[in-house]
């Protein structure tokens, strides 16, 4: 298993501590996504987004649009961005499931926010899902982020250039890249 490295990101709040590994690991528990190609940047890791969905509902975008852009995993971005119709629908989306949460203003680049702490909120269950059928689950400490003590926001915004998978996202997830086999895992529960 050389030619691979893998971390987790524990949340804020965590009391359990996050780890970055070099060398081996474990294959077996990890649902794997191939690396794809992109002329972007070769310093970068892409993948392919195939879908998203919110309570156990596809949004309703094309399965083209999830491809519009190339997606980079990065693990110094915070907040996620998405191609622009799939950002629309994902934040319609969360919003109808939230919708007797109070909304409130938006915070920098999130429009899409609430009234309450995140951990305190009913939110939905929200999939995304890659090519080669890993997926990451979201729980509401990866859909939301706190930005004071008063409102919480949806944690992804829309692209520019590139769709990128933030660090929301991975946090408590091991997140392997295996550069010698093209591929990236992710396993649930990672820094416990």
């Amino acid at each position: 298993m050389g030619y691979s490295f893998s971390y987790c990101l524990p949340t804020s709040s965590s009391s359990s501590s996050g780890y970055l590994s070099i060398g081996s690991y474990n294959p077996g528990q990890y649902s794997y996504t191939p690396m794809a190609s992109s002329s972007l940047d070769d310093s970068l890791y892409f993948i392919k987004m195939t879908g998203i969905k919110v309570a156990g509902k596809p949004l309703s975008v094309s399965s083209s649009a999830y491809s519009s852009l190339p997606t980079i995993i990065d693990s110094g971005t915070v907040i996620t961005r998405l191609p622009t119709g799939v950002y629309s629908a994902l934040s319609k989306a969360v919003a109808g499931a939230m919708k007797g949460t109070p909304r409130a203003s938006a915070f920098s680049i999130l429009d899409t926010c609430f009234q309450g702490q995140a951990a305190r909120l009913r939110v939905p269950e929200v999939t995304m899902a890659f090519a080669g059928g890993a997926a990451l689950k979201l729980a509401a400490r990866n859909l939301l982020v706190d930005v004071d003590s008063a409102t919480t926001c949806l944690a992804f915004a829309p692209a520019r250039s590139a769709a990128i998978i933030g660090n929301t996202q991975q946090q408590t997830f091991s997140v392997v890249y295996d550069v010698k086999n093209s591929k990236i895992g992710f396993a649930a529960g990672g820094c416990s």
